[in-house]
């Protein structure tokens, strides 16, 4: 069946579906490469990620879907997480797996289509996002798609046997609908 998702110029997000998604996520979370800027970093089993699946298909709190692109093949996953409903804020994030689809605008665009999503869909007012220091792709697309960064958490992640800053970010609901009317 072929949902019709939430849609951009380029990709559509979607619900996760257990069946057609798995194997990817499988594939991506072993690979280091892919999750070198990921706060988790640990090997994934089949039976932890259909219960992490399972977890945000019925969480209150979670939004996540799985990222289409134009062919719609499935190259990744974004989602709003930790959303506190009273006082509309959520954190986000993004990973795209495929690594034939990095560098080529798909992380920008997944972070606009969400953001329209969560402002004009389900209300939020703040939306926040981190990224490690060094990880400049990620802060690219973050700037792009209307998020200001806010600060810094120093050692805020070890990996490699060392501790790496991570960049802080938001986007508030009254500068992205400040955007669209100019």
């Amino acid at each position: 069946m072929d949902v019709v998702g939430i849609r951009g110029p380029r990709v559509r997000l979607v619900p996760i579906d257990l069946e057609a998604h798995i194997d990817n996520f499988l594939r991506w979370f072993n690979d280091p490469e892919v999750t070198r800027w990921l706060a988790r970093d640990w090997p994934m089993t089949r039976l932890g990620e259909e219960k992490w699946i399972e977890r945000m298909s019925v969480s209150e709190s979670d939004l996540t879907w799985a990222v289409l692109d134009e062919t719609g093949r499935h190259i990744g996953s974004t989602g709003v997480h930790r959303i506190d409903w009273r006082n509309r804020a959520g954190g986000t994030g993004t990973v795209i797996g495929e690594k034939d689809a990095w560098g080529k605008g798909y992380g920008t665009e997944i972070m606009r289509v969400r953001s329209t999503w969560a402002f004009e869909n389900a209300g939020l007012n703040r939306l926040a996002s981190e990224c490690f220091a060094g990880n400049l792709a990620s802060a690219r697309c973050l700037e792009k798609a209307g998020y200001k960064r806010i600060g810094i958490a120093r050692q805020r992640y070890f990996r490699g046997g060392r501790w790496h800053d991570c960049i802080l970010w938001d986007y508030l609901a009254e500068e992205y609908f400040a955007a669209l009317a100019r």
